[in-house]
């Protein structure tokens, strides 16, 4: 029938169809319909109350089983579901089966048929959805084909660097192990050094964790001159169970000291390891961490901060700048040319930071900023997003911050950290004598770094935050927000410490503060010059400008005029590179002529005159040695999870690696938990379904240079259980154009009964493997393994770009204006889901 009034006329008409005062039924429930809409009605009811001559026989096409079912003659094969609708049906039609009897039984949800065109329908609704089911772990083995697809990639842990204080020689002779109870068991090594071992026995004949046994070296005892009944004490330290063999890690105990069988180990290491090999397994996993780490770290986008505790306040001592993450500490320099970012964490906060370090997620919290430059000084703000929530000053604070070309937004994570850690020694045991060795650190940076008892990092999420903000707000508020601002002096000094590695800008910038003025048209702005190079600056103005893209603005250097009266400065000619949105904060250049530019020739003369007062933006100006330090402390547990793509010869993209960080997250514990993810490797098939790896991030990454600053993605998650089924939907968005209204309509799906996760994925392509930083390890596996070396470093070669995630989940629900305890409920979903 033509819509769903008339079917349900012709549900409320077939049962009396054959009853006596049918008509009188049938013009009251008609009434108001015209005639060919009557004839029709009348038409479909004869249809489908007709007796049906059909046989039914439902055998190969429903999942149940069938029965003979014998009615006037005729045998039909019914399930279950098929007899109670052809039972129901004789009720209705007073003995009859119809031929709306037989298509309620063939349509039936039993019918195979119709199952698979549902399951169809739906697998195609969840298609235009970008969502798809998650297979169980049941259902997935190790040798699955869709879990040896391409986006089964390989993990590494980042901070681990297996160091052996001997070497080990791949060697196999027959020993005899003996345990407390003096029960003896024959054993065969597989490697040995002077106060270790490692040796395979049968399943379960000896060999505890922590138990004290003694070994007899029989097998070397014939060959040489050895003692064959002399018992050596070890340690077991690690038993690893490998189908009926078991492998004992042994150390020697300390209190067994004898000259000269350790001189006769060392000779017969010495004298064979060119022969068996030694074994170089933790050199190799040493090269693949350090590897990728050193991919990542000079792209890191987020700023690492070390803190000492001092007083029960932070104080932030260091942060490790490169190029993709100094745009955060830019801001945070004052007119006095000073780091003024340790303001943000006062007494109060500091300790509110320390109590949350043992939540989940860590100590993670949404941070907002902005600042005012006001008669040559600049006045910073900054509020937790609890903070803003609790005291009613959310709207406000957003709604006029965000109309500042300074307001950011930050995630802030916070953890411990041992100044211990500070030192990671080569995995080359130091008897080696191989060139390229680090030395550990001078006391005087031991001495620096000691006091470092706390890493925060912090990420500048603004792009993906902003556009949730409004432009109206309560002015009576406004001088409220006087209670975050912070005082005029620097409370902490805080040292910047540059990642070294190659300087891919086409010139030296320095930041420096200076007053300058700029004119456009007939418009004339003061302003604050914020770094220079010989060829650009980049210039904030008290008030906007009226300028575009292009245009020329005449800058006068009014700052340097009185201390270089010599040069020119005055209405210096600059194109405009680009300008933000509020029109205050402008990046200019020298325009291409032949003419030579009096402000490049300033800049230049003053850059080598006066080099002393500028601080490069690249500069390391910390003690000698510390980058390495916070390197490591930092790469203990980064909060990312980052994605490694390869390009091979064919310039085919693939991912290859993802990171392992000790510091959990629940973006990282989501990942594990999918199917197919272990300890070794991750599957992100779920995440990067269908052609998201293809449409993405591959066009993003080939579009940018080595130099170019990241490109930022938001990906937004959707899991929900479906007829007992996990989907999990994806919502792909470019942060620099994204619909808030799109992501308000995705998370308004999630909040009643899903799982809601916002993941910003950070694009940047990588330059050449930094081997040196690694010419150590890959020296020495070299001397035993060389095919092993040439391997690792042609596949380091590979190494295309690195997509970095992030979550950013809680900071997206606050600007979403989700409360609190949806945003709690949402966690928990997350919480269960994890651990079922």
């Amino acid at each position: 029938m033509p819509n769903d009034h008339f079917e349900q006329l012709i549900e409320q008409l077939k049962p009396v169809v054959n009853e006596p005062d049918f008509d009188k039924i049938f013009r009251s429930l008609t009434e108001g319909e015209d005639g060919p809409t009557k004839f029709q009605l009348k038409m479909e009811l004869r249809r489908l109350t007709a007796p049906c001559l059909q046989v039914v026989d439902l055998r190969n096409r429903v999942a149940g089983r069938c029965q003979p079912y014998e009615f006037l003659g005729r045998r039909h094969y019914l399930d279950e579901v098929a007899l109670d609708i052809f039972e129901r049906g004789l009720k209705t039609y007073n003995g009859v089966f119809t031929q709306d009897t037989y298509e309620q039984i063939m349509t039936a949800e039993n019918n195979n048929r119709v199952m698979q065109e549902k399951e169809r329908e739906l697998a195609l609704s969840r298609k235009e959805q970008h969502a798809e089911r998650v297979a169980t772990r049941e259902e997935l083995s190790d040798n699955d084909e869709e879990i040896r697809s391409p986006y089964l990639v390989d993990t590494f842990n980042f901070g681990e660097y297996p160091y052996r204080a001997e070497e080990r020689m791949n060697f196999t002779v027959e020993v005899t192990i003996e345990d407390s109870s003096q029960k003896q068991v024959k054993a065969v090594t597989s490697d040995i050094s002077i106060t270790g071992l490692r040796l395979r026995v049968n399943k379960n004949q000896i060999g505890q964790r922590g138990e004290k046994v003694s070994v007899y070296y029989t097998g070397l005892a014939k060959e040489f001159t050895l003692d064959p009944n002399l018992p050596i004490p070890y340690t077991v330290v690690t038993v690893d169970q490998q189908g009926d063999k078991t492998y004992l890690s042994l150390n020697r105990q300390p209190q067994f000291e004898s000259d000269q069988f350790d001189e006769f180990l060392r000779k017969f290491i010495n004298g064979y390891k060119k022969r068996y090999r030694v074994n170089i397994d933790n050199t190799y996993q040493t090269l693949l961490n350090k590897g990728h780490e050193q991919f990542l770290m000079p792209r890191l986008g987020s700023l690492p901060i070390y803190f000492s505790l001092r007083n029960k306040q932070l104080h932030a001592d260091y942060v490790l700048t490169t190029d993709n993450n100094r745009h955060i500490l830019e801001d945070w320099i004052n007119e006095n040319n000073q780091l003024s970012i340790g303001s943000i964490f006062n007494q109060r906060r500091s300790q509110h930071f320390i109590k949350r370090l043992p939540e989940q997620p860590p100590a993670s919290m949404t941070l907002l900023t902005f600042s005012l430059t006001a008669r040559g000084k600049i006045y910073y703000y900054s509020a937790l997003a609890e903070e803003l929530i609790k005291n009613g000053y959310w709207d406000t604070f957003v709604n006029f911050a965000s109309q500042k070309s300074s307001f950011r937004v930050y995630q802030f994570r916070l953890r411990e950290v041992n100044s211990d850690d500070a030192w990671q020694p080569q995995s080359i045991p130091l008897e080696v004598q191989i060139p390229f060795r680090l030395q550990p650190p001078s006391p005087r940076v031991k001495q620096a770094i000691e006091p470092i008892q706390y890493l925060g990092v912090l990420t500048d999420i603004t792009d993906s935050m902003s556009r949730f903000a409004g432009s109206s707000y309560d002015t009576n508020k406004v001088k409220a927000l006087k209670a975050f601002l912070h005082p005029p002096s620097v409370p902490v000094r805080t040292k910047d410490v540059r990642l070294e590695f190659v300087d891919l800008r086409k010139e030296q910038r320095f930041s420096y503060r200076s007053r300058c003025r700029v004119r456009v048209g007939k418009s004339i702005r003061e302003g604050m010059i914020l770094d220079l190079s010989v060829n650009g600056l980049k210039v904030q103005l008290d008030d906007a400008v009226n300028i575009n893209d292009n245009e020329t603005a005449l800058i006068t250097l009014s700052g340097f005029e009185k201390h270089h009266k010599k040069h020119q400065l005055k209405e210096l000619p600059y194109l405009v590179v680009n300008a933000d949105m509020s029109r205050t904060t402008l990046n200019l250049k020298v325009p291409h002529s032949n003419e030579p530019h009096e402000g490049a020739e300033f800049f230049r003369y003053l850059i080598k005159e006066h080099r002393d007062q500028l601080r490069l933006l690249h500069e390391n100006t910390s003690l000698n040695g510390i980058e390495l330090c916070l390197r490591n402390l930092y790469c203990q547990a980064p909060p990312t999870v980052p994605l490694f793509l390869y390009q091979n010869n064919k310039r085919h993209i693939t991912l290859r690696r993802a990171g392992h960080s000790n510091w959990s997250t629940f973006w990282h514990q989501f990942l594990l938990s999918l199917p197919g993810s272990t300890e070794t490797s991750l599957n992100i098939q779920p995440v990067l379904r269908g052609s998201s790896f293809e449409t993405q991030l591959i066009p993003e990454l080939q579009q940018l240079s080595r130099s170019d600053r990241p490109v930022r993605k938001l990906l937004l998650v959707k899991l929900y259980r479906e007829q007992g089924e996990s989907i999990l939907q994806t919502e792909w968005l470019a942060v620099s154009n994204a619909d808030t209204a799109l992501i308000n309509a995705f998370i308004d799906q999630c909040l009643p009964n899903a799982v809601f996760m916002a993941i910003q994925v950070e694009l940047c392509r990588t330059g050449r493997p930094d081997i040196q930083f690694v010419q150590a390890e890959m020296t020495y596996l070299s001397l035993y393994a060389s095919h092993r070396a040439t391997e690792l470093e042609e596949e380091l070669w590979q190494v295309y770009g690195i997509a970095d995630t992030q979550d950013i989940t809680s900071d997206l629900l606050k600007f979403a204006d989700v409360d609190n305890e949806q945003r709690l409920q949402q966690q928990k979903r997350l919480y269960d889901w994890l651990n079922m």
